[in-house]
């Protein structure tokens, strides 16, 4: 065989390797937003609260932001491949004992285990994508990735709206649970984590090159965290990926269905037109972006355009047409996680990218479990005193209105990298301060 036949090889089965994945991927988003559409069947099942369920929610990323730094230790140690079959086969379960629960406590571990589970894909998707495709593809790949996870959670909306009415919620729950271990099966018998092990040619020979100098998980860990630049697009994600999220997964149907009147199925299908939203601008953000040259442009339109939604949604209380107007706002600006991502990378130490990444990821999904605990904890009070579902809904979304906000004041701190990594350039920066410093005292 041929180079050039070995490289047609190795970049069919490529498609076939990220397939698998990506296809895990989707059931990802599906898991992260499936609670919100069968609130109505838990409450009646387990008689729970808006605290209870918005704690159910949170179950998912309590987990999911555990396990951010930790699985990118595991698919650098065990390799994407293993890491991937034993979380998709925590997340079928955590799944199975989520839908045999019979009370709310099996029912929050159900949630950890899913959310335990499904927290390692993304993180070894991309590592696959950067073993199997050539670099200058990766970012076109993130954005599609992105767009498929998000068409994940539609399955969660109108989709599973209708298989619980067709065989309850429980059976639906059974039945992806299964899907996911045929998933993980087909993981371990096609996937493999770089082209070397199914005997074709590398496509990216760095990808696998190990650090000359080591360097202890904490000290790596400490580095990160210790460079001031990382945290502006850190809480810039965080601000606007805690409200959106809040609002697909868990209390956007509520909120429709009781502040505007709609039926549960039509509010569904808003969420889904928002994922729809939020995967095309993952698609598009990204390579605007990287065609301008510019990060903090993009970032600092992306969160205005979840302030001035959110905002106006909340603050004002427009008729049912506005909710044309925020579904396409705040799909939009659920991409910032693709700019922030980039920005974190690109400010941080090259050897440290995935150490880089996972702490942007930690504090997006930290306000994605926090948020709807303070929301549904308002909203219980607001009841208890006798105020409408409505209006204690309204009471309850000013808080995704001020973190939307806070992201706004932290895109203009971020540092403007110029899509390059700029970390060598400010250590030099520091060094020749430093001399002159000292030339001067």
């Amino acid at each position: 065989m041929n180079s050039l036949e070995k490289n047609q090889k190795t970049s069919s089965y490529a498609w076939l390797v990220w397939g698998i994945l990506v296809t895990i991927y989707f059931l990802v988003f599906f898991h992260r937003l499936s609670v919100g559409v069968i609130t109505e069947d838990l409450v009646s099942t387990f008689g729970m609260s808006a605290t209870q369920l918005a704690n159910l929610g949170a179950m998912y990323f309590y987990a999911y932001t555990a396990m951010q730094i930790p699985s990118g230790i595991l698919a650098d140690s065990l390799g994407p491949k293993k890491t991937v079959i034993i979380g998709s086969l925590v997340a079928t379960i955590g799944v199975m004992v989520f839908s045999f629960a019979s009370s709310i406590l099996i029912a929050y571990l159900g949630r950890l285990l899913v959310g335990l589970g499904v927290s390692v894909v993304f993180l070894c998707l991309l590592k696959i994508q950067g073993n199997w495709f050539p670099s200058n593809k990766f970012a076109s790949m993130s954005g599609l990735t992105s767009f498929i996870g998000s068409m994940g959670g539609i399955l969660a909306q109108g989709p599973l709206l209708a298989m619980v009415d067709l065989i309850g919620w429980r059976n639906s729950f059974r039945s992806i649970g299964f899907v996911t271990l045929v998933l993980a099966g087909l993981v371990a018998i096609f996937v493999k984590n770089t082209p070397s092990e199914k005997g074709l040619l590398e496509v990216n020979l760095q990808q696998n090159q190990t650090i000359g100098k080591k360097q202890s998980i904490l000290s790596q860990l400490l580095e990160v965290i210790k460079n001031p630049k990382i945290w502006a697009p850190a809480i810039a994600f965080s601000g606007v990926n805690g409200g959106f999220l809040m609002f697909t997964g868990t209390f956007g149907v509520p909120f429709l269905t009781n502040v505007y009147g709609l039926d549960k199925g039509t509010a569904a299908n808003f969420i889904s037109i928002l994922l729809v939203a939020s995967g095309v601008a993952c698609i598009l953000v990204g390579k605007l972006s990287d065609s301008i040259g510019k990060r903090k442009l993009p970032m600092i339109v992306l969160a205005l355009c979840a302030a001035i939604g959110w905002g106006i949604l909340i603050l004002f209380k427009p008729p049912v047409w506005f909710l044309y107007i925020f579904i396409p706002l705040l799909g939009a600006a659920s991409s910032i996680g693709v700019i922030c991502w980039s920005v974190g990378k690109e400010v941080s130490n090259p050897r440290l990218s995935g150490m880089a990444l996972s702490i942007v990821n930690v504090c997006g999904f930290l306000s994605a479990a926090l948020l709807p605990i303070i929301c549904g904890k308002i909203i219980d009070v607001s009841v208890g005193q006798g105020l409408s579902q409505s209006i204690a809904y309204l009471r309850a979304f000013i808080v995704p209105v001020i973190a939307a906000f806070i992201a706004v004041g932290f895109t203009l701190l971020s540092k403007e990298t110029n899509c390059e990594n700029i970390y060598n350039k400010t250590e030099i920066e520091k060094v020749v301060q430093n001399r002159v410093s000292t030339n001067q005292m």
